[in-house]
């Protein structure tokens, strides 16, 4: 359904307390559990092939229907959330 973009750096009570609201609202509308594609769930960054799986970006974007964006104080400063960001759009 999402695919999570955020920065590691920022406040985690924050992000979470965002995700979890986001989460309810996704519940009631579609009366169902949000499906969200959470990188360090779901790709094993420390494997060799970590990289060549990165280069899947599109595609991981490409199969959610949302970018949900938990945007801190670093958030707009790193130069991978600004890339999900456009990858998404393009």
């Amino acid at each position: 359904d999402a695919f999570l973009s955020h920065s590691w750096t920022d406040n985690a009570e924050l992000k979470w307390d965002a995700l979890q609201t986001w989460r309810e609202d996704f519940r009631v509308l579609h009366n169902r559990e949000p499906r969200v594609f959470i990188d360090k769930f779901c790709l094993d960054q420390s494997a060799p092939q970590f990289e060549d799986r990165l280069a899947c970006l599109p595609v991981f974007l490409a199969g959610c229907n949302s970018l949900l964006v938990l945007c801190g104080e670093s958030y707009l400063s790193r130069m991978w959330c600004i890339v999900e960001i456009w990858v998404f759009i393009e």
